[in-house]
C-alpha cells in the first residue's frame, strides 16, 4: 500500500501543504508545528461537537451503557489528538522532518476515513458536519506536520553593518 499511496502523499505535501505552510510562515511568522497544533485544536473542538449529541441523548434517556461508551469514545479521540499535538511539539529533525515518512500510514488512514465519511453523507446534520470537519482538520494537521521548516536565516557580519 505504501508504494501506491506514496506518490499521492508526496504530491499533496509538495504541491498543496508545503506552499500553504510557507505562506503562513512568511505572513504570520508561525512555525509548521504551531499551525499543525492549531489544526489539531480545531479538530478537537469538532470531535467534541460531533460526539456531544449522542452523549447528551444517552444521558437524557438514562442509558448508562451507551453514555459510558459515548464518553469513552469521546475521551479516546481527544487523547489521540492531544498525543499527536504533543508529538508535533517534540519533533525537531536535524536531517529533515522525521514525521514525513513515519506518519504516512496515519495520513493514508485519515484520508480513507474522510473519503468513506463523505460517501456515507446523505442528509448532513451538525454532528455529521462536525465529524467531517474533524477529519479535514486532522488530515491538514498531519500534512502540515509533515512539511519541512524553512531553514533559518543565516546572518553574517556584513548583514550587521549599516548600509551606506
Amino acid at each position: 500500500m505504501r508504494k501506491t499511496f506514496a506518490p499521492l502523499d508526496d504530491m499533496l505535501i509538495e504541491r498543496l501543504f508545503q506552499p500553504v505552510s510557507d505562506l503562513i510562515s512568511s505572513r504570520f511568522g508561525l512555525t509548521r508545528g504551531a499551525v499543525a497544533c492549531f489544526c489539531l485544536d480545531i479538530a478537537s473542538l469538532a470531535w467534541i461537537m460531533s460526539r456531544i449529541s449522542g452523549l447528551s441523548d444517552a444521558v437524557a434517556a438514562w442509558d448508562s451503557g451507551t453514555a459510558f461508551l459515548d464518553l469513552l469514545l469521546l475521551m479516546l479521540g481527544l487523547i489521540a489528538l492531544i498525543s499527536l499535538r504533543s508529538l508535533f511539539h517534540r519533533t525537531r529533525g536535524k536531517q529533515g522532518n522525521p514525521l514525513r515518512r513515519a506518519m504516512q500510514p496515519h495520513r493514508a488512514i485519515v484520508l480513507v476515513m474522510l473519503a468513506a465519511r463523505l460517501t456515507q453523507l446523505q442528509a448532513p446534520g451538525l454532528g455529521d458536519a462536525a465529524d467531517i470537519a474533524m477529519l479535514v482538520f486532522a488530515a491538514s494537521a498531519l500534512y502540515l506536520g509533515a512539511c519541512t521548516e524553512r531553514p533559518p536565516v543565516r546572518r553574517t557580519s556584513a548583514d550587521l553593518l549599516p548600509a551606506n
